[in-house]
This record gives C-alpha cells, sequence and structure tokens, in this order.
C-alpha cells in the first residue's frame, strides 16, 4: 500500500503539471492510473474527485497570486459545474453493476484523449482580442464539465478550456486560472452526489487519495507558475495519445480481439503519437500559454 501511495503521488504530481499549466489533464491521467489498477469506476471517480478538491484548491491559490483568474468567469462556470457534478455521479452509479462502468467510462476517457490529440492538433496563435465573446455558453460550458468530471472521472479541463478559449476575450492564462479555480466546485458536487447515492457501498481509496492530492499540491504553484513559460503543444498531443493508448487497453479487454488486430491498433497510435511530435507545425503554445500578461476586458 505504501508502495501505491508513492505512485500514486507521481501520477498526481505530473498529472497535475500537465492540468495546472494546460487547464486540463488531472482528472483524465489520475482517472486512467485508477483503472488500470482494476478500481471499479465509481470508486474511481470519487477518489479522483476528493483529490482534485485539495490541489483545486492549492492550483486556485497560486493562479489567483500570479493574476491568472477572472473571478466572475471562474463563479460563472462553478455553479452550473457543481450541478452537473452532482448529476454525472447519479448517471455513473444508476448502472446498478459498478464494474459494468468500465467499458462506459473507458470509452468516455477515449473520446476525451481525442479531444486533447484534436486541440492540440488544431492550434493556433490567434489573438484572444478577435474571438468572439459569448457569454451566454458558459452555463452550459459548465454543466457539461461538471457532468463528465464526474461520469468520467475526468473531463472538466477538456470540455471547458477549449470552449472558453474560444467563446471568451479572457487572455489565455486567466482562462487556465479560472477553468482550474472553478473545477473546485464541480470536483465537490460530484463527491457530495456520490456518497449520497451509494453512501453504504462506496469506498474512498484514501492511500491513493492522499499520494494524488499531495503529489498534485507539490505541482500546483510550479504548474501556474508554469503557465505562461512553456510550450505545450508537443506535450498536450503525447497525454492525449497515452490517455487514448492506455483506455482502448482497458476497453479491449472486454472483447475477444486477436492479438494482431490489437497490436495494428496500437501500432497505428503509436505511429500517429510519433507523427506529431515530428512534423512540423505552428510554433505556438496551444492557445494557452500567453508570452506576457495582457490587459483583459471585464466579464459579467
Amino acid at each position: 500500500m505504501i508502495a501505491q501511495g508513492l505512485i500514486s503521488a507521481v501520477a498526481g504530481f505530473l498529472a497535475q503539471l500537465v492540468d495546472g499549466s494546460l487547464g486540463m489533464g488531472f482528472g483524465t491521467i489520475t482517472m486512467t492510473f485508477l483503472l488500470g489498477l482494476g478500481i471499479a469506476p465509481a470508486v474511481a471517480s470519487a477518489s479522483v474527485n476528493v483529490a482534485t478538491i485539495g490541489t483545486g484548491l492549492v492550483s486556485a491559490a497560486a493562479h489567483h497570486r500570479f493574476r491568472n483568474v477572472h473571478w466572475p468567469t471562474a463563479l460563472a462556470l462553478g455553479v452550473p459545474g457543481a450541478i452537473g457534478g452532482l448529476a454525472g455521479a447519479w448517471a455513473l452509479v444508476s448502472l446498478t453493476n459498478l464494474d459494468a462502468a468500465t467499458p462506459v467510462t473507458s470509452s468516455i476517457l477515449i473520446a476525451l484523449g481525442i479531444a486533447i490529440v484534436w486541440r492540440f492538433a488544431k492550434s493556433s496563435g490567434t489573438h484572444h482580442g478577435s474571438r468572439p465573446d459569448r457569454k451566454y455558453l458558459t452555463v452550459p460550458t459548465g454543466l457539461a464539465g461538471g457532468f463528465l468530471a464526474a461520469a468520467g472521472g475526468g473531463g472538466w479541463g477538456p470540455v471547458t478550456m477549449p470552449i472558453m478559449l474560444t467563446t471568451s476575450r479572457l487572455a489565455p492564462n486567466q482562462v487556465v486560472g479560472s477553468v482550474s479555480t472553478a473545477q473546485v466546485a464541480a470536483s465537490a458536487a460530484a463527491v457530495v452526489g456520490f456518497w449520497l447515492a451509494i453512501p453504504e457501498s462506496l469506498t474512498v481509496l484514501w492511500p491513493l487519495v492522499v499520494g494524488m492530492a499531495v503529489g498534485g499540491m507539490i505541482a500546483a504553484p510550479i504548474a501556474a507558475w508554469l503557465t505562461r513559460k512553456i510550450p505545450t503543444a508537443r506535450l498536450g498531443s503525447t497525454i492525449g495519445f497515452l490517455v487514448v493508448g492506455l483506455n482502448l487497453r482497458t476497453l479491449l479487454g472486454n472483447f475477444n480481439l486477436s492479438w494482431q488486430l490489437s497490436t495494428v491498433l496500437f501500432t497505428l497510435i503509436a505511429l500517429a503519437w510519433v507523427a506529431s511530435l515530428v512534423i512540423p507545425g505552428k510554433r505556438t503554445t496551444a492557445g494557452i500559454v500567453a508570452p506576457k500578461a495582457e490587459p483583459v476586458e471585464a466579464e459579467a
């Protein structure tokens, strides 16, 4: 158990390092880690969301310290995100047999991994001031992100980040900070939803939760500082392909596919990942990392 705690701390550190600088990845990576240990989806999702509360609070404080949080946007995302988190927890638990949720959860995570890859493959250097301001999309974005954060254990960032980056006039670093801060409300509501739905049978894996939380808390201030310092396109693509590969392995375990077909599928994924690293692209930071802070228009 001590070894698992140490491994989970490393997983939490790496996941938060990615999440804190990209605005996505903590839930998806840690959920993949727990499912790989054979943990039931509802238990894994509850554990991930408990850990996310701790890392999210530290991350929010760090992002606030570096002026990466636009609080009206964080609140506009966080409140509907909490409602979505409650709904997602109940939806996952409604599958009665918690182990039967594994294929569904793996499928969701594969879709999220593809979304991450697509997000970075289509990155551009569009200036935030040229984007339309569609504040009416903030509430449904929070609802969808919160729902997937609970139902899939990951999904808040991959849903909210791309939408907010294309519909908000906030500087990219403030989108990252606001999304990360709002996630605390969604994760807290998801945990409450799990406990209300299955109070007797739900067990939070505290050694793993503490490990992920501690690792994430250590990484959170570093990630907040790195938000505007590092290029992220290739890192984002790598994480996306990793999530797809690991969850495809879990999903294929439920089917009797030949080893030849499985080998072909994983080879294609590996080749696509290598191509994403070696094919020249726009040397941007995936629209997430700004070279320096810029004035931000006030949003309601």
